[in-house]
């Protein structure tokens, strides 16, 4: 897929590595994609990242992909999930002023509890997806009451998202939500990219903008 680097100014100290990817014709929205834990490998350069990215394409969404701080070559130190948000939001500020479309956010692992952490500081949100959050690592954060439809997609062989809690949550959204359980899936989704593309991508087709 073509992509248009960018760098995106956090603060001074951070500089974020970005990628955006325009579809054919006019864009319907704007896609922002978190990528999964950098201290486990976890970058723009990923398997799920890149079919989010597809799935955004597909729907007629520009997507934007970004290394956080600290995941080379974007500068600054990984902060645990805090300071990521305050690129989250840049990356959110940039994307807005670049295309000054609707926003959706998609996450994956490590990437939506940054997501759901920060969510309630972006404004206006037409659409979401997490993808296997990584409930290990804490809860994820109540989408915000204004927010667009939710998706979430996890493998029921994922020992880093809790399905049970998962499933509270979907319920907790009511018509908002819609939890996807993929069959004999485990937490990185090896061979399931294609599956995840056309959930994903007719979830943001179908967005209310």
């Amino acid at each position: 897929m073509p992509h248009e680097r960018h760098r995106i100014t956090v603060n001074p100290e951070v500089i974020l590595e970005a990628a955006l990817s325009l579809p054919a014709g006019q864009a319907r929205g704007g896609a922002v994609i978190l990528h999964p834990h950098p201290l486990y490998g976890g970058s723009m350069d990923n398997n799920v990242v890149d079919a989010l990215e597809r799935a955004a394409l597909m729907a007629g969404w520009a997507a934007l992909k970004f290394n956080f701080r600290g995941v080379w070559p974007s500068t600054g130190q990984h902060d645990h999930g805090q300071g990521e948000q305050e690129d989250l939001l840049a990356a959110v500020a940039w994307l807005r002023n670049r295309l000054g479309l609707p926003l959706g956010l998609l996450g994956y692992s490590f990437g939506t509890l940054v997501g759901s952490a920060a969510a309630h500081r972006l404004g206006a949100i037409a659409a979401g997806a997490w993808i296997a959050p990584a409930l290990v690592l804490g809860p994820l954060a109540p989408w915000p009451p204004d927010a667009g439809p939710l998706l979430l997609v996890a493998g029921d062989r994922d020992p880093y998202t809790r399905l049970e809690g998962l499933q509270a949550y979907a319920l907790a959204l009511g018509a908002r939500g819609r939890l996807v359980t993929l069959p004999e899936a485990d937490h990185f989704l090896g061979g399931r990219e294609s599956v995840l593309i056309q959930e994903v991508s007719a979830w943001l087709a179908k967005a209310p903008l």
